[in-house]
């Protein structure tokens, strides 16, 4: 077929998928009994591009923050002439558990009026949209913003364009935040340097315009993946936190990263244009820094280091200041395991696809609808927000359904029958027709007080499943052999244990296990690769045997919790390849192994009293005894 075959072909679908969300497929719709607070109908904002909405979007956020709720965007461009969000916000309190849903990204536009009051002087920044902004606090959790668009008008050299927090779990994605200024005029972006933010994780952003396309603060743990900055004024990405990041582009002429404070910063996968000839894509004046696969063009070098020299002409390898670790005879790389993205599961906009679980339903009226659905070819499994369910016995998932969302409600596993003392796992996927189901939004899978021996899912099918935007509690997962496994901004609970087994090989994009005994990640055999783990609690973070293949790249281990009597390595490392680049924090007694590695029957350690700075910017595992 020739080129005009193809261009009659793709014109009438492409128009077709403009007019419907603005992008390939990108239409976020759900029924109207879901739960979500839609603010055209509910608030009586206009979308129109004309009509003030600033009162609108103000009252929907100070009457639904707190509760979990969805404020849901439907396509039209949001005119405000002020600040909208949580503001002033203190810890423990209802200033937080915020969702900002649009219909799409390209569609749903939350414009700041040009020449702004309040929004002229650079000095004294004013914030157009925010999730939270107040005392730093551990505990803003489940902050969500999605498929919409921020865009600071003209005129405004004062504007922040989102601030976003949360912690443990919570997410970006699909969203842009621009300046549509002929100057790029705008003081900050994206603004993350709220003080304790994260871990959270920042996924499919770009920013145009501003001073500073993105802005980090003193954090517990950042991860962000597939970000494109473009055309700042004075830097592209400003960090100053525990961050970790992936597939990063910058069109600039000015400074794309800069890495100051003495946090640290992982980055992988970057591709960096425009610059000065006279000076470098990145500065690190920190000497915690780790950077692969970077790619530059017209800059003066790739990075200048903590010393004052310039390293890498058009790319770098991969290249760390500090020393790198091993306890055996290996080369000190990290161990590139092969990196797959997390499957796009298609959104079902036909809403009569969509199955609904009653509120309060127990297992056997959830397993009711799943076999229903499965009947009736349905490919959406609904939970709607505002009511807890019960599960008291294993549910089966079968048939075509692709999607599980919880819209943040929370699943009680709590009066158990015998049958899950004795293995199944809560959900089972099996005899899936679909290639990858895709299980999200819950605020606590398991409740406050699920048995710490309950494992929540199990996967049968020989299908991919992915897992994102959870609170889990219990045992996250069975080690089923062969499995393929993506998870997305989780947090499993203090009596996890994340569960890989032989033949199975997981990814893993902000991962976040808390707890002070169990074990929070056994590959025994399999494989796994994470971007970005937070980890808090004593117990072993890692435990790699059996000719297990690990790699970590980038993360935190946070020990806030005193008084606990426990201090086993950090990482325990069986005849197996692992390589992790890690950062530490501290609030009391610190791990005194980080890495105990046996092979063939030779146990050697690493202490924490050998690193320097406490920071270990990469160890190998894998080698042998001489």
């Amino acid at each position: 077929m020739g080129t005009n075959g193809i261009t009659k072909r793709w014109v009438p679908m492409l128009i077709s998928c403009l007019l419907c969300g603005g992008a390939w497929g990108e239409n976020i719709v759900f029924p109207d009994d879901a739960g979500v607070i839609n603010l055209k109908t509910a608030y009586g904002a206009k979308a129109d591009g004309v009509t003030d909405d600033t009162a609108a979007l103000q009252k929907a956020v100070d009457e639904n923050k707190g509760k979990n709720r969805t404020l849901y965007f439907p396509n039209g461009t949001y005119l405000v002439s002020g600040s909208v969000g949580i503001f002033g916000g203190k810890p423990h309190s209802s200033d937080r558990f915020l969702t900002l849903q649009g219909q799409s990204e390209t569609a749903v536009i939350v414009k700041l009026k040009d020449n702004c009051a309040g929004f002229s002087d650079p000095a004294k920044p004013k914030t157009i949209l925010s999730v939270y902004k107040g005392q730093g606090t551990g505990d803003v959790m489940h902050s969500y913003v999605r498929n919409l668009t921020v865009d600071a008008g003209s005129g405004n050299p004062g504007a922040v364009g989102l601030v976003f927090m949360s912690n443990n779990v919570g997410a970006m994605d699909h969203v842009t935040i621009r300046s549509t200024d002929p100057k790029g005029a705008g003081k900050i972006g994206l603004d993350l340097s709220q003080e304790q933010n994260g871990p959270c994780f920042i996924k499919r952003v770009t920013v145009t315009g501003f001073d500073t396309g993105i802005q980090t603060g003193g954090n517990f743990a950042l991860v962000l993946e597939h970000i494109t900055l473009k055309n700042q004024n004075v830097v592209g990405f400003n960090n100053t936190a525990r961050t970790t990041m992936r597939d990063l582009t910058s069109v600039n002429r000015v400074t794309a990263v800069k890495n100051d404070r003495n946090d640290f910063l992982a980055l992988i996968e970057a591709n960096l244009t425009g610059g000065a000839a006279d000076a470098p894509a990145i500065t690190s004046s920190n000497p915690r820094i780790y950077l692969r696969d970077i790619k530059q063009s017209g800059y003066a070098g790739v990075v200048k280091d903590p010393s004052g020299k310039i390293v890498g002409g058009d790319s770098l390898d991969e290249w760390y200041f500090g020393k790198g670790q091993a306890l055996f005879p290996v080369e000190i790389a990290s161990l590139r395991l092969p990196i797959e993205e997390t499957p796009d599961v298609p959104w079902q906009t036909d809403l009569t696809q969509w199955a609904r679980v009653e509120p309060d339903s127990d297992a056997e009226e959830i397993q009711k609808v799943v076999d229903d659905a499965a009947k009736q070819g349905k490919t959406t499994l609904y939970f709607p927000h505002g009511t807890r369910y019960r599960i008291t016995k294993p549910v089966r998932i079968h048939g075509p359904i692709n999607r599980i969302i919880g819209m943040s409600s929370l699943v009680d596993v709590a009066d158990l029958y015998e049958e899950f003392k004795k293995g199944p796992a809560v959900f089972t996927f099996e005899d899936l027709s679909s290639d990858a189901l895709v299980v999200e939004r819950f605020f606590l899978l398991g409740g406050w007080k699920c048995p710490a021996h309950v494992t929540m899912f199990a996967n049968k099918s020989g299908k991919t499943i992915v897992l994102k935007d959870l609170g889990v509690a219990g045992r996250t997962k069975q080690a089923d052999p062969g499995g393929r496994w993506f998870i997305e901004d989780v947090s499993p609970s203090r009596t996890s244990t994340l569960a890989i087994g032989k033949g199975e090989r997981l990814w893993a994009r902000q991962f976040n296990p808390e707890s002070p005994k169990a074990e929070m990640i056994d590959v025994d055999g399999g494989q796994l690769w994470v971007l970005g783990l937070k980890t808090e609690g004593r117990a072993t973070h890692l435990r790699a045997r059996n000719q297990a293949k690990a790699e970590i790249v980038g993360g935190v281990s946070y020990q806030s919790w005193g008084n606990q009597p426990l201090d086993p390595p950090m990482v325990v490392i069986v005849d197996s390849d692992v390589s992790v680049n890690f950062g530490f924090y501290h609030y009391k007694t610190p791990f005194s192994v980080i890495v105990e590695e046996t092979v063939n029957n030779v146990t050697r350690t690493l202490r924490r009293d050998d690193l320097k700075d406490y920071y270990l910017p990469l160890y190998r595992a894998g080698g042998k005894p001489k």
